[in-house]
């Protein structure tokens, strides 16, 4: 059901993307949680369709797990709210597919929430804080769920 869900999202969400959207992509580095805290990486691309809409796909690498690492693909629908030309508010609702390296470990499917805000440089270049819930990680050897979750710092460049 999870991916079904996952799969209406990214549909309308392209669909609805006009051909005057503007790509970006960016990276970002922070500080993940899961079973212990970790520096994190992000790589991340998507398309403001609007100054208040758009989508985003990312890979994130929360670290080390369990003697192992944990990753993440998510794709999400965004939404900013514009302070004044250099700040704004985002928040972030999509899925996430969460997998660790540990033998004998799958995918976990989940929600993915986040919040941030952003400043704007110039008119391609924004710097962004932001938190994210990607749910849970797949079971340990112990049957164990930890939650991931990541506060990062990102540069993202607009095309």
């Amino acid at each position: 059901m999870k991916k079904i869900l996952a799969a209406i999202i990214v549909s309308g969400t392209f669909a609805a993307i006009p051909a005057s959207a503007e790509p970006y992509v960016g990276a970002g580095l922070g500080l993940s949680r899961t079973d212990a805290r970790n520096t994190s990486t992000k790589l991340l691309a998507g398309f403001q369709a609007s100054q208040n809409f758009g989508v985003e796909v990312a890979y994130n690498n929360f670290g080390g797990y369990r003697g192992a690492t944990a990753t993440a693909w998510s794709v999400a629908m965004t939404g900013t709210l514009p302070i004044n030309p250099e700040w704004d508010i985002l928040a972030k609702l999509g899925a996430t597919e969460n997998r660790t390296t540990m033998p004998g470990s799958g995918r976990q499917s989940d929600l993915l929430l986040g919040l941030g805000a952003g400043y704007n440089i110039n008119k391609n270049v924004a710097v962004r804080f932001e938190y994210e819930d990607f749910g849970k990680l797949p079971a340990d050897n112990l049957g164990n769920r930890w939650r991931a979750t990541n506060w990062s710092l990102n540069g993202k460049y607009s095309f």
